[in-house]
């Protein structure tokens, strides 16, 4: 069957393969000689739905696990529904429709078949893996059900699907609520060999300063697991409702819903509180961060007050933290993106991701091929940095 968005060149169904799909990010890993540094893909996806059918064996409650079943046709359907959105353009992005069909050795699992084309072609020699649909619970009501769903699918991943591939660690859903639950989540899961941390998904109205999450922070401090925030959009939130476009909503709300949770990390004095707490922002590009690194200096000098636990400028501490390149802006002037790379201090904070296969993703040429990073700060980027924010060893590759 060929795709109806084929055109002149006709593709077939049947036909597609990642490692076909992915040929250009191949021949320009060879041109610069990527197999010749360490790559770390840091925001790689699978889709989890699936292996839903095996994640309802790991929720505790009976009563759920059979709702789960009968909601999901014994895990045919997804749990979660998809917002409304324009993500395969029409069907021209073929990844979408195709992958789910593309064909995989029987002996190992079909998300880490996947995920070692993408990585292979590109040239990444160790990933990090993040959920896809689980990333929307975050935008639903039924907390509760958030919580059983999350669960189920981080011991999985923990048990099931990590320990098949050691060059891969991956990053568990965590819900900014239900922290005793959380934090039993961390005892138990947390020093599982292949965790990497945590990622919370941004659109959502829980504070992270709630008391309830404080031991969970803490927790994940003590075992040196990453905190990760991804940023997303959410057309169904009041303040993008006028927006009448879903690339227009992209664009202006998943760095929205990153600043909401940086902002209020920081007058709260989270990392004062929390100092060897590794925070990782990602999938927002790195403009957003500049900007407010200005708006939060200029708001503490007038108003110190209202942050109290601070004992440096917000800038300061944004400057520690970690951020993941994509998607990366392409301003017309490169010294505009030089300037936001030096104030979060890209040669040792920013780590590179592909975010594939995702509608936008970001090859490493986008990182290689910047004119103003030295040839050090280009292999930090792609590899050094997130070597040792998520704990890699090179003799594991």
């Amino acid at each position: 069957m060929e795709f109806p968005s084929s055109g002149m060149n006709a593709l077939t169904v049947e036909a597609f393969d990642t490692t076909r799909h992915l040929a250009h990010a191949a021949k320009q890993a060879s041109e610069r000689g990527f197999d010749k540094i360490t790559i770390v893909d840091a925001d790689t996806h699978h889709d989890e739905t699936g292996s839903f059918r095996n994640m309802i064996n790991y929720v505790d409650s009976p009563v759920e696990r059979q709702l789960m079943r009968a909601a999901s046709h014994e895990g045919r359907r997804p749990m979660v529904p998809l917002n409304i959105s324009y993500q395969d353009q029409g069907g021209r992005l073929q990844r979408f429709a195709a992958r789910k069909l593309e064909q995989t050795p029987a002996n190992v699992h079909r998300d880490i078949t996947l995920t070692r084309r993408s990585m292979a072609a590109m040239g990444a020699t160790f990933g990090v893996l993040y959920p896809t649909t689980a990333m929307r619970l975050s935008m639903q009501p039924k907390r509760g059900w958030e919580f059983s769903l999350a669960l189920a699918y981080n011991r999985w991943l923990a048990n099931d699907l990590l320990p098949q591939e050691p060059q891969l660690k991956g990053m568990m859903y965590l819900p900014l609520h239900h922290g005793p639950e959380c934090l039993e989540m961390i005892e138990e899961l947390g020093d599982k060999p292949g965790i990497a941390g945590c990622v919370v998904a941004s659109p959502r109205y829980e504070k992270v300063q709630s008391k309830g999450m404080v031991r969970v922070f803490s927790a994940m401090e003590e075992r040196g697991l990453v905190l990760g925030f991804h940023g997303m959009a959410n057309w169904d939130e009041p303040s993008l409702a006028a927006i009448n476009r879903w690339g227009a909503v992209q664009a202006l709300g998943i760095p929205h819903s990153n600043m909401t949770h940086m902002t209020n990390w920081l007058i709260s004095g989270m990392p004062e509180r929390f100092p060897k707490l590794k925070v990782l922002w990602l999938e927002s590009g790195v403009a957003w961060a500049h900007y407010l690194m200005q708006r939060l200096d200029n708001m503490y000098m007038k108003r110190i007050s209202e942050a109290p636990l601070l004992k440096e400028k917000p800038s300061h501490y944004m400057g520690r933290m970690f951020y993941c390149s994509q998607p990366l802006e392409r301003p017309e002037d490169p010294a505009a993106l030089d300037v936001a790379f030096r104030s979060i201090n890209a040669d040792t904070q920013l780590v590179w991701g592909s975010n594939f296969p995702s509608h936008e993703f970001d090859v490493p040429s986008t990182i290689w091929d910047l004119p103003f990073l030295s040839e050090t700060a280009k292999k930090a980027i792609l590899g050094d940095n997130a070597m040792r924010l998520f704990g890699f060893k090179a003799e594991s590759a």
